[in-house]
């Protein structure tokens, strides 16, 4: 059985902007048969993936509720058992309470993004008789596996699923403190939601976004290419809005490994996903991935260089900020420091060397934003 990874679009909003816990919860794919489970039924294969669930800061749950929406004309029930408890859930001794595997939507079937669903799962944990709390972690942790049947002969064979945040639907929470704090779990990918089956007509084998001096770098690969049309880049400021900022063209037909890449010269805070595109129009996204950059638009000039008594420090920049120029010796003694308030624009400083020996010298800031680390020599 071929094993294949999908990642729903979902990751955690920064902690600095929030005073209390931000959790969140995703669904990857772990596996899809397309061996018939059901002979004459009406499934065709199965498709396995696991909830996992991440925090900002440590949280000890007693209970929650995880859900996702889902199509009935391509996804059903497994036969029992086809609900797992995982890692900590499996550890503790954690039963389901509640499994509500086929409920409707209030108004009818409901447009989720650009995919129609009719029903929504919603499982829900508790403690039980246990009395164990469940710590959520700042990393990704399983911590229930689900199995259903597929009805489709071709990808997606089991559809699309969509996690909705605890904004959409309350029944997805965590509670602590015995009931008296609850947390709404936050999909950030929200409403993109992931296909299941096997066979997609693009597997990534990279995706990421790294902090450059003009901006944030996004890359990504692919190993096999099958009818791609194009990328396109998407970025966000809370993980919810998304805005197209670049294209790039896809290979179309390619079973070698393939590069790209994306510059975002806006930088800061953002999250980042791509947006595959098929020439008929389908499209998946990758998982989200989140940076934080500083474009920096900040150069430096030192002189005299040998220099005797000072040493004028020349700095131009497109911001403020306050920080302190520092030089140390070779041997890692700070021997002068100078306050020193930058403001946009150019910026004079001069340095008192009396006193200081012949010899190098290292002159830095005590800013990251500066970046100075300027090698220069003392001559008498």
């Amino acid at each position: 059985m071929k094993k294949v990874i999908f990642l729903l679009i979902s990751s955690v909003l920064f902690s600095t902007v929030f005073s209390q816990p931000v959790v969140s919860i995703r669904a990857i794919q772990v596996s899809y048969s397309d061996s018939d489970p059901d002979g004459p039924g009406d499934a065709l294969g199965s498709v396995t993936w696991w909830f996992e669930l991440m925090s900002t800061q440590l949280v000890q749950t007693e209970g929650f509720g995880i859900g996702a929406a889902f199509q009935t004309q391509n996804l059903m029930p497994a036969a029992s058992p086809n609900i797992t408890p995982l890692g900590p859930l499996a550890a503790l001794g954690w039963q389901v309470s509640s499994n509500l595997i086929g409920n409707d939507f209030p108004s009818g079937p409901t447009a989720i993004g650009s995919q129609v669903y009719n029903k929504r799962m919603i499982i829900a944990y508790n403690q039980g008789s246990t009395g164990l709390l469940m710590p959520i972690t700042l990393t990704w942790q399983p911590i229930c596996q689900v199995t259903y049947w597929t009805k489709a002969g071709s990808f997606p064979q089991g559809g699309t699923i969509v996690i909705e945040p605890g904004e959409n639907v309350p029944q997805h929470s965590i509670s602590s403190d015995g009931g008296f704090t609850e947390y709404l779990l936050q999909s950030p990918g929200f409403p993109a939601g992931i296909q299941l089956g096997g066979t997609l007509p693009v597997l990534f084998s990279k995706f990421d976004a790294k902090c450059t001096n003009t901006g944030t770098l996004i890359s990504w690969a692919t190993s096999q290419e099958s009818n791609s049309s194009k990328f396109e880049i998407e970025r966000s400021t809370n993980g919810t809005t998304w805005a197209n900022i670049g294209s790039v063209a896809a290979a179309g037909t390619s079973f070698d490994s393939r590069n790209y890449q994306q510059i975002d010269l806006i930088g800061g805070a953002a999250f980042y996903r791509i947006k595959q595109i098929d020439k008929d129009g389908q499209f998946i996204y990758t998982d989200v991935t989140r940076t934080n950059c500083q474009v920096k638009n900040i150069s430096s000039v030192i002189y005299p260089v040998p220099a005797h008594d000072v040493l004028n420090v020349v700095i131009k920049s497109d911001r403020s900020v306050r920080t302190q120029l520092m030089v140390f010796d070779m041997q890692g003694k700070l021997v002068k420091k100078l306050d020193a308030a930058i403001l946009s624009g150019n910026n004079n400083f001069r340095i008192n060397l009396i006193g200081l020996a012949s010899g190098d010298y290292m002159l830095r800031s005590n800013d990251a934003v500066l970046e100075l680390n300027k090698v220069f020599t003392i001559s008498r």
